[in-house]
């Protein structure tokens, strides 16, 4: 019983993970949108970040959404092998 509400919890905290990752994407991309149209932020970041403001570009956003669809591939296809070993041996189990 207590597996079961581990991995309930591993599960939940999982989907809580990615939700946050959406969000704090939804706001690099908010930034970057206001960075570029926004004239006296500009002036700011340059004086004030210096030469890191060229992330508030877009560049910040569009690296974050490349690691976050990374990490979904990886996983995606980390899974599906993980479901064909499973079939596999369930096969080789059926015909011994």
């Amino acid at each position: 019983m207590d597996q079961l509400k581990q991995e309930q919890l591993v599960k939940r905290t999982r989907w809580l993970v990615w939700a946050e990752s959406l969000v704090i994407l939804g706001l690099l991309i908010w930034v970057s949108l206001e960075y570029e149209n926004n004239l006296f932020l500009q002036s700011w970041a340059k004086s004030n970040v210096g030469p890191v403001s060229f992330l508030l570009n877009g560049t910040l956003a569009g690296s974050y959404a490349g690691a976050l669809l990374g990490y979904a591939v990886a996983k995606y296809a980390g899974r599906r092998s993980e479901e064909e070993r499973i079939l596999e041996s369930l096969k080789n189990k059926s015909l011994s």
